[in-house]
């Protein structure tokens, strides 16, 4: 089985719950099962915290299966808006987060920009829908195009 890790902050924990329950048969389906981080609470908590747990625990496999397809871990973030935790989250280079709110923009974002990391709001939407940007984040797969490539290839310019 594949690792998918996935971690929240106070404001997440409790969307972050529900959607591992309403989710866990078809990770289980996908080859892929959850890795909790925490948060384990509604204990008040900094997101920056979750989304740097989050790019610790992927940091040494990515390194070594960077370029296996689907081999290394991809994870879920959550907060209040997902706006928070996807800009701490994007501040590593080995993370390249996608903030969606439709399963066609988790899809994309997936194929077209290699994203390894999802991020939520669990004040934006709503579970039914977390479950099907959740699917489509999990079946897209990067599109290895020269054109792709060559824009991710870009992202790491200052």
């Amino acid at each position: 089985m594949k690792k998918f890790l996935i971690a929240s902050d106070h404001a997440g924990f409790e969307f972050k719950e529900a959607l591992k329950a309403k989710s866990a048969a078809l990770l289980a389906e996908l080859g892929y099962e959850f890795e909790d981080l925490g948060t384990h609470s509604l204990e008040s908590v900094d997101y920056t915290d979750y989304a740097k747990a989050l790019h610790i625990r992927m940091t040494p496999e990515q390194k070594t299966k960077k370029s296996e397809e689907n081999k290394a871990p991809i994870g879920l973030l959550i907060c209040g808006s997902g706006i928070g935790i996807s800009i701490k989250a994007n501040r590593f280079p080995e993370i390249r987060a996608v903030l969606a709110q439709t399963p066609n923009v988790a899809r994309l974002g997936r194929e077209h920009n290699h994203a390894n990391v999802l991020c939520m709001g669990a004040r934006i939407v709503t579970l039914d829908e977390g479950v099907h940007i959740l699917k489509a984040f999990l079946e897209g797969k990067p599109d290895e195009g020269e054109r792709h490539v060559r824009r991710i290839d870009k992202l790491y310019e200052c």
